[in-house]
């Protein structure tokens, strides 16, 4: 009996110390984008199911997935949808959320291009001024194909995407979706966010 008072009287103290430093309770929203098959779903998906991997055919519309808790942060989050037809939706949902998450499949050299450009059009418009933006380098487990972080940053001109948005509210992120390596880091980065 006497311990059991004991017990529950720690245990009420942790709970509220743990209460106060903030660990509990948190919320978060997310916007996920990036070009089509770039891996934004079958991330979203192994994060809500707690590691199922599978494929998806391409997002052909914005759509809200289930809550899903990352570093001890409950998070709401936006699959987007990444062909040229959404894009301009982007920004209205942008305005909603906690975090970017900017996933850049760094295996497809032909569309670096042209996720440089989306991701340019976001900070350079100033769209998601002020939000922390993860930039994912996806599949990189494809070590044949995948681009080096330095090529990459070199190409999406990182440095200046740096200055534009600043240096603390954006960083860049190796990740593989399929082995379920990477993000986390992502996640504890933006975890200091909320």
């Amino acid at each position: 009996m006497v311990f059991q008072s004991i017990y529950e009287t720690w245990r009420s103290l942790l709970d509220t110390l743990w209460k106060a430093l903030g660990f509990e309770g948190k919320e978060g929203s997310l916007v996920v984008l990036g070009l089509d098959n770039a891996g934004k779903t079958t991330l979203l998906h192994r994060l809500r199911t707690g590691g199922d991997v599978r494929s998806f055919p391409p997002t052909d519309r914005p759509h809200q997935t289930e809550k899903f808790e990352s570093q001890n942060i409950k998070f709401q989050a936006w699959d987007m949808g990444g062909h040229e037809a959404v894009r301009h939706l982007w920004e209205d949902y942008v305005c909603e959320c906690s975090a970017v998450l900017f996933l850049i499949d760094a295996a497809d050299t032909k569309r670096l291009e042209e996720a440089s450009f989306e991701l340019d059009a976001l900070i350079g418009e100033k769209i998601v001024k002020g939000l922390p933006v993860a930039i994912l380098l996806n599949k990189c487990d494809l070590e044949e194909e995948a681009m080096s972080t330095t090529e990459i940053c070199k190409r999406i001109q990182y440095d200046d995407l740096r200055r534009m948005q600043g240096e603390d509210n954006i960083s860049i992120f190796r990740i593989s979706v399929l082995r379920g390596e990477g993000y986390q880091s992502a996640f504890r980065w933006i975890a200091d966010f909320l």
